[in-house]
């Protein structure tokens, strides 16, 4: 079996006193595109958040490539190779679509040709011709897209996405899915936070249903379209 790229074990995580997480654990092998799905409020992004520091876990285990990442900060975690797309974009709008790319180099690790802003057109055709636009001027799927970019810009390993079509026109999701499926292809690992499951389906080798805080299911996607149950009950489906 292979060894698991990133691993949560046991994990609860708190705003202040409120009780988010609740022994919450995952594992992603090398290269696999998982989805963590749920409703609104059910522990999806505090999940990402988690991993990335930018939320303190406690108790149990966040393993990345064997290396543990409790109480690490969120600027260590990215040296490690964890980029983290955030639901709310956080493009600087004042800065042109190149400057927004360019801001967020980093040195790669390991042997993977380093991206550029010309490989992030290459990846995103549809924002290559608004490399002088500022950002404050694109439209959401185009902030998202440059969202993603700007993070493949720090050379990850592992990309954690945070909703990324919530929002979106649907032409938009259909392009997101196919370049999910290609940066899928170039062998980087994805965990994706997501409540849209058609397009988790079209993207996604494994998944995991989270409620209140709680893992309620994991298994294929395939094993996740035939549970009527965890469907109905967890997803509103």
């Amino acid at each position: 079996m292979p060894m698991p790229c990133l691993e949560l074990a046991n994990i609860h995580t708190y705003y202040g006193t409120s009780h988010i997480l609740f022994d919450v654990s995952l594992e992603i092998n090398e290269g696999e595109s998982v989805c963590l799905l749920g409703r609104n409020g059910a522990g999806k992004t505090t999940t990402l958040k988690t991993i990335m520091g930018l939320a303190k876990g406690k108790g149990g285990a966040i393993r990345f490539n064997g290396a543990s990442l409790l109480g690490r900060e969120p600027y260590e975690i990215a040296q490690l190779g964890v980029g983290f797309v955030p639901d709310e974009r956080l493009i600087f709008p004042d800065l042109t679509v190149r400057e927004n790319l360019e801001i967020a180099v980093k040195k790669g690790r390991g042997a993977a040709a380093p991206w550029t802003v010309e490989r992030v057109y290459e990846l995103f055709p549809v924002i290559e011709p608004l490399d002088r636009r500022l950002g404050g001027y694109l439209s959401g799927g185009e902030q998202q897209m440059l969202t993603i970019g700007r993070t493949l810009m720090g050379n990850p390993s592992l990309l954690l996405l945070d909703e990324p079509v919530e929002g979106v026109a649907p032409v938009v999701v259909q392009e997101l899915t196919r370049q999910i499926k290609n940066l899928k292809g170039m062998g980087l690992t994805i965990l994706f936070a997501e409540q849209n499951m058609h397009f988790a389906a079209d993207v996604s080798d494994r998944a995991y249903v989270i409620e209140k805080g709680r893992i309620r299911f994991q298994g294929s996607m395939q094993e996740l379209a035939a549970n009527e149950e965890v469907k109905s009950k967890y997803l509103m489906i």
